[in-house]
């Protein structure tokens, strides 16, 4: 669950740099010939970074880590394709993608400036949606207990239950007949009683 809660949150937050770059008026445009000068200039405002940099004879790579798991590439060449990667059981996957039409430093400074406040963000989620799934597994162990008690004294009723999204399926199988409910959260109690 923090994998996708993550993963998606940096997309959103790359697809809001692409979107600032995408709209800036006369932006200059990054290419090969003026990705030295660029990033020197990057790498001189943010010594702590330590970006990764390959110079090729055609193209010109730029790494930082966003976090320890993400980080963000830029191939620069004619135009600048830039990733997010998530390292995964020893290697990088790509989360997304995106190609640039202008110079993207100024973004990503503007985004870097953001990391304090983008980390605790992602934190306030992931605990959210942690305690989210503890509580639907407190609640799925009181809807079973009801069930249980329901259907003690009718052992040719056998019955399933699933999680939803934000709710539970409840599968009732009982003389060759199958018939779904749905449990909500809110009042599994009263959907129960109704059965």
């Amino acid at each position: 669950m923090y994998d996708d809660i993550e993963a998606d949150f940096w997309k959103e937050h790359f697809s809001h740099v692409l979107h600032k770059n995408m709209v800036r008026i006369d932006a200059e445009k990054l290419t090969f010939d003026n990705a030295a000068g660029i990033i020197e200039g990057f790498k001189s405002r943010h010594p702590d970074l330590k970006p990764d940099v390959n110079f090729n004879p055609t193209y010109v790579t730029f790494e930082i880590f966003i976090t320890p798991e993400i980080k963000l590439r830029l191939y620069i060449q004619n135009q600048v394709k830039g990733s997010l990667l998530k390292f995964d059981e020893g290697d990088y996957v790509k989360l997304v993608d995106a190609r640039f039409p202008y110079n993207p430093f100024p973004e990503i400074e503007e985004f870097l400036s953001h990391m304090e406040e983008y980390l605790q963000e992602l934190d306030e989620k992931v605990n959210k949606a942690v305690h989210s799934k503890k509580q639907m597994k407190v609640c799925e162990q009181f809807i079973r207990a009801k069930l249980q008690k329901k259907f003690k004294g009718s052992p040719e009723v056998l019955w399933k239950l699933e999680q939803s999204g934000p709710s539970f399926i409840l599968s009732i199988d009982k003389d060759n007949n199958r018939t779904l409910h749905l449990i909500s959260v809110a009042n599994y109690a009263e959907d129960i009683e109704n059965l």
